[in-house]
């Protein structure tokens, strides 16, 4: 593909992306509303993100998506399985 080419078909994943999920705008600030409220004591200085924290965010922002977006079946077992990582990162027996 010339350089071109992947930017139309990069415009073409955005907008078929803003049909599905619903308009960027919101969708962001959804989720920057998500992360203030789920990490604010990892805001703090001198605080470390740890792999759960990293599937925490995805969580998130599987949340923030069907909170915006148009309903996918997708999005129950991604968010799931999300949640199964997050319990194997954190469960300590």
């Amino acid at each position: 593909m010339k350089p071109h080419e992947y930017a139309d078909v990069s415009a073409q994943i955005l907008k078929d992306r803003a049909d599905k999920l619903g308009g960027y705008e919101e969708l962001y600030e959804n989720l920057a509303t998500r992360l203030n409220l789920s990490f604010k004591n990892k805001l703090k200085p001198s605080e470390k993100f740890v792999a759960a924290d990293a599937v925490k965010f995805h969580i998130e922002n599987k949340l923030a998506r069907m909170d915006c977006g148009k309903p996918n079946p997708d999005n129950i077992y991604d968010g799931a399985n999300y949640l199964f990582l997050f319990g194997g990162l954190t469960d300590e027996s």
